[in-house]
């Protein structure tokens, strides 16, 4: 296609000789780069690289992430994948200075692509499914057309060939009910490659065809080479291997014009494979080569075996001929002579290669043998080491455990409670408390700094200024048990010296049941919730923690008398459930969630409760990773 032959060109560079302004022109510079981009990658990359010029001179951050994603895609069509990594990250660290989820949504499909070619599809889905995710929030329906399709792929190349046909089965209803020829292109095309895989081989054929028949239709040679690619691996499976060359042609053609150098690669590649089926080892040899220049790899082990075997079928061969057609030929002696000769000094040069790539292979396979010895005795020194402190943890969590209340004393002092415990690792940073003191009944739940072993750590602590605060000095008022603790842990963490750097505290929701009727709370960044009336009742915390570098004098934790009435349910909690991420979209539980969750069974039985809080958490959480520890706690009047 020539320039001639676009009018659209033609009208955009008419506009750019009478446009004065440069943001001006980077626009239009950005258009003609649209244009050439499938008919001219060439000249796509120079005026693209113009607009982003441009746009950065004038510090144009939203033209500059578009265009650096234009870049970035020019550059993976070419295979260097290095290069569009730069392009795409850098594009989405503008978007996210600008909290923009538009740009955030291209850059996060660009992303997944990127890590797809590195064989990380776990990685993959997750930026395909964070841009989907975005497309849908923003009703940008040709970007979720294209994630289908991004996802179908990625499945495809994970193997998982049940969801990749779900996602191609999407792509293609999804571009029929909003009319996309494109998206009804791709789809098929994914298809036709998922039911080859399944060696479901007419019906892929099939849907290569029509992806092709609307490929043409708007002009998309890339898809189009490698549709005719994907009917050749058909035909090779097939045994038909005349076609399989043929198609195979095809798309070598149109790979070629356009540079698409992944798709000529890919043409040789078949053709080689069809050549040899047909003895036609010359040619088999020579598109073999020719794919190995264009992927520019080394030769592996068994490309080695193939080409060699090629080589000497296809001397055999030309040789045969020659003597043949010379037989009758007075000159016969003498230019046999001349070509023995000429025959040894290429076997010479061919065995020399050969010992030396051999060499180089051996002196690699013993490289590679002791890196590998080096690395199985390291990695069982680890292991070693990692069952150590894999097995010292474990053990500390019975210390731990053995250091929380007795579990009956929980039920002898409350009629009907639940306390929901879920440490995010084997030992955990938060902890529960519960005592009965001079006739008042305590409980506590502590979210200390942490999680894990120093979680855990500083939980053994707290659990211990607990029972010395409240069991021997008696305080049982929850402000200054609070205030006592506050000042204890900063005495033992030494946080009145200037020079520690410890920061660490706890965050502590405490609750004294005076008697039947009457409740005092106090909090340390943790709230108490009361369910009375089907209303949710919120007492709000003091903002300090307990701990840390803020002076004494600062802290006042307030202390809230409340009368209880029947059938009120008392809940307080450490906020690793709220945090959790998980849902259709990867978003945090929250706390307006929390709320309606225990709203709708707060009327259960607190046993049942607990079930049903543990089934929601769980739920919700999927195969997200749990990021902090969970605690809890559940008392009904």
């Amino acid at each position: 296609m020539v320039l001639a032959q676009t009018p659209q060109l033609d009208s955009l560079f008419q506009l750019l000789k009478t446009t004065k302004s440069d943001t001006a022109k980077a626009v239009v510079y950005f258009k003609i780069a649209n244009r050439f981009q499938k008919i001219d990658r060439l000249k796509s990359f120079d005026y693209g690289k113009k607009a982003l010029n441009i746009a950065r001179a004038h510090n144009s951050q939203l033209q500059v992430g578009e265009y650096l994603n234009f870049l970035g895609d020019l550059y993976w069509y070419s295979g260097d994948y290095a290069t569009c990594s730069d392009y795409y990250f850098e594009a989405l660290s503008i978007y996210d200075e600008l909290d923009d989820d538009n740009g955030r949504a291209v850059c996060y499909r660009n992303i997944g692509w990127i890590y797809q070619g590195q064989k990380n599809y776990e990685l993959t889905l997750t930026y395909f499914y964070k841009s989907l995710s975005l497309n849908k929030k923003l009703g940008k329906e040709r970007r979720v057309l294209s994630n289908y399709d991004d996802l179908s792929i990625a499945y495809f190349l994970k193997e998982d060939y049940p969801k990749a046909e779900l996602y191609c089965n999407k792509t293609i209803a999804y571009a029929k009910e909003h009319n996309y020829r494109s998206g009804l292109a791709t789809g098929h095309a994914n298809l036709a490659g998922v039911l080859l895989a399944l060696g479901k081989i007419d019906e892929a054929i099939e849907n290569y065809q029509l992806a092709i028949d609307k490929f043409k239709e708007i002009n998309d040679f890339y898809n189009m080479a490698d549709g005719y690619n994907g009917i050749a691996k058909c035909y090779l499976e097939k045994k038909k291997y005349d076609l399989c060359i043929q198609s195979s042609k095809e798309a070598l053609a149109i790979a070629l014009k356009y540079d698409y150098n992944l798709l000529v690669a890919d043409a040789y590649h078949n053709l080689s494979l069809a050549f040899a089926k047909v003895k036609q080892y010359d040619k088999a040899y020579t598109n073999l080569m020719l794919y190995t220049n264009v992927k520019d790899s080394t030769f592996n082990e068994k490309n080695a075996e193939l080409i060699g075997e090629m080589s000497a079928k296809y001397e055999f061969e030309k040789s045969e001929l020659l003597i043949k057609s010379l037989r009758d030929d007075k000159k016969l002696n003498e230019v046999k002579l001349e070509q023995e000769q000429t025959f040894k000094v290429y076997l010479i040069v061919f065995c020399a290669v050969v010992v030396a790539f051999l060499l180089f292979l051996y002196r690699t396979m013993l490289q590679r043998k002791k890196v590998t010895a080096s690395l199985s005795d390291a990695y069982k020194e680890i292991e070693i080491k990692n069952k150590d402190i894999t097995d010292s943890i474990t053990y500390s969590k019975k210390i731990q455990e053995a250091m929380l209340p007795l579990d009956h004393l929980k039920d002898e002092l409350f009629n009907d409670i639940f306390i929901y415990f879920q440490p995010k690792d084997i030992v955990s940073g938060d902890f529960y408390w519960y005592a009965e003191k001079n006739g008042s009944r305590i409980i506590a739940a502590c979210d200390c700094t942490g999680h894990g072993v120093p979680g855990a750590l500083m939980s053994m602590i707290g659990t211990n200024m607990l029972n010395h605060i409240i069991n021997e000095k008696g305080i049982t008022s929850p402000n200054e048990v609070l205030d006592t603790l506050n000042r204890e842990i900063k005495k033992a963490l030494r946080q009145n010296d200037q020079s520690t750097h410890s920061k660490d505290g706890m965050d502590v929701a405490i609750l004294r049941f005076v008697d039947e009727n009457m409740v005092e709370y106090a909090g340390a960044h943790r709230p108490l919730w009361i369910i009375r009336n089907n209303q949710l009742i919120e007492y709000k915390p003091s903002k300090y923690t307990i701990g840390g570098m803020q002076n004494e004098g600062e802290k006042i934790f307030v202390n809230h008398s409340i009368e209880l009435q029947k059938d009120d349910c008392l809940y307080i909690f450490t906020d690793g459930v709220v945090d959790q991420f998980g849902g259709p979209d990867g978003k945090k539980f929250m706390s307006k969630q929390l709320c309606k969750l225990l709203l709708s069974i707060h009327n259960h039985p607190m046993s049942v409760q607990h079930e049903l809080l543990r089934d929601a958490i769980e739920l919700w959480q999927g195969n997200e990773d749990q990021i902090d520890d969970n605690l809890v706690i559940g008392i009904k009047v």
